[in-house]
């Protein structure tokens, strides 16, 4: 007996071993010669389907420890034999948590972020088992800070402060610089143990108007933040107000038409005692 193949595309015969090139139908057609006394056996074919084979996902990144909002990182896989690339997307129930540009994952929101890999089949492989990983991402650093509109101020004058409350990349030095969500919630300004006011951030930023108490030159004040889902409860540097010296009241000064409503005065009275001095 021999064998052979009529679609060697898809598989070959070496002796009685079959080998599989690619998916599709295999033929395989069996031989057999006559002699002096017999003629050739008619050929006979079995056919036999070749599935695709299939291709795994690994990934080869690893989740960064203690991630927090404002951070980000790279991730990468490897993938099956099919050659095509592997995809990246963030899972849906993750959108609000982080987003992905290439392999750049960025931590927008505190919560779990889930990454899914993908990779299509071809011809011969089938499409990868959709493999995920998944980081824990924390709350970021909260930068508050205090300014004013104007320092030094008048003894009883109304100061506006402003309080801004922003990413801070110094609390950690694994977040890298860049956009972080906005931060909610409320600032408190304390002057010592006294409460100047309390507001609401918007877009990040808080003002509040007070007349600061007491007599001192200086007041040593701190902005006091909330915290919000994606930013921890903080606390500004003193900010230093210095309240300026009274200054002493001036003498008041003559006007130029005080002076010549005085000058015609001064003149009425000469020409009154010229006129006098003739009657004499």
């Amino acid at each position: 007996m021999s064998y052979d193949s009529s679609t060697p595309a898809v598989c070959t015969v070496a002796g009685s071993n079959v080998s599989i090139n690619s998916a599709g139908i295999c033929t395989l057609v069996a031989l057999q010669a006559g002699d002096a006394n017999y003629t050739a056996a008619p050929s006979q074919s079995q056919s036999v389907t070749i599935d695709k084979a299939s291709q795994t996902i690994s990934f080869s990144s690893f989740p960064p420890p203690n991630a927090q909002v404002g951070g980000s990182y790279n991730v990468a896989a490897n993938g099956g034999a099919s050659g095509n690339a592997i995809s990246f997307s963030v899972d849906s129930g993750s959108l609000s948590v982080c987003s992905i540009s290439g392999t750049l994952v960025s931590f927008n929101g505190a919560g779990n972020c889930s990454i899914n890999a993908n990779q299509l089949g071809n011809a011969n492989y089938s499409d990868a088992i959709q493999v995920q990983q998944t980081v824990s991402i924390g709350q970021g650093g909260s930068g508050v800070s205090i300014s004013s509109s104007q320092n030094p101020s008048q003894p009883g004058q109304a100061v506006t402060f402003t309080v801004s409350v922003a990413f801070d990349p110094n609390k950690s030095a694994a977040l890298q610089a860049k956009a972080a969500p906005v931060p909610t919630g409320t600032v408190e300004i304390m002057d010592g143990a006294t409460s100047l006011g309390s507001a609401g951030l918007v877009n990040g930023v808080a003002t509040i108007t007070a007349v600061l108490p007491g007599t001192a030159v200086t007041h040593s004040l701190v902005a006091n933040y909330s915290g919000d889902a994606n930013y921890p409860a903080g606390q500004s540097e003193a900010f230093i107000q210095s309240i300026a010296a009274t200054a002493p009241t001036p003498v008041p000064s003559l006007s130029q038409w005080a002076l010549a409503l005085l000058s015609l005065v001064l003149g009425g009275f000469a020409a009154m005692g010229v006129r006098r001095s003739r009657m004499n």
